[in-house]
């Protein structure tokens, strides 16, 4: 089953997307609003170039893992800063997480990823500065402060927690 959601009153609609092959337009009328609109569809390679960015380098990802709706999110990381907050219209974050929690900013803190000079990848956390704070491991990230993550680390911002995959190069040399 695929989400589509309501680009008025932001609710979300459920379809069989088995049921439809190739690429084309779907149109919806939002059981909640009235709201008509058509979503295209697309293959699987499309899915795979929207999560690239103009640097085009996925260099890990974020998965939800609580939040008061329960259902997995998963987001890619790219290199450069990633601003993660509660996805809101008009806020542009790299993670807009899905959560009615107000607790969670808009932009709620960022990761940023870059290579060393070995050309290895680093993870750095800053609080974006949100008004609750961010946590990594449970221990307040400070206003200003860049910490360096490592060993799949858990981040909570708001009532919503996530880990950090991170790619390694051991990884990718063993396949």
């Amino acid at each position: 089953m695929k989400k589509v959601l309501c680009p008025r009153c932001d609710n979300y609609l459920t379809f069989d997307e088995t049921k439809y092959q190739g690429v084309g337009v779907m149109h919806f009328i939002c059981q909640y609003c009235g709201r008509r609109f058509g979503v295209r569809i697309g293959s699987k390679e499309a899915d795979a170039e929207k999560l690239k960015t103009s640097d085009g380098e996925v260099c890990g990802s974020i998965t939800i893992l609580e939040n008061q709706f329960g259902y997995k999110q998963d987001f890619p990381l790219y290199l450069g800063d990633n601003i993660i907050g509660r996805r809101s219209k008009g806020t542009v974050v790299q993670a807009p997480i899905i959560s009615g929690d107000m607790s969670m900013d808009r932009q709620h803190c960022v990761i940023n990823v870059k290579r060393n000079k070995q050309g290895k990848l680093v993870y750095t956390l800053r609080d974006f500065p949100s008004v609750t704070g961010t946590f990594l491991f449970n221990k307040l990230v400070g206003k200003g402060e860049r910490v360096t993550l490592s060993d799949t680390p858990i981040i909570s911002i708001g009532a919503t927690t996530f880990m950090v995959h991170m790619e390694s190069e051991d990884e990718e040399e063993n396949f």
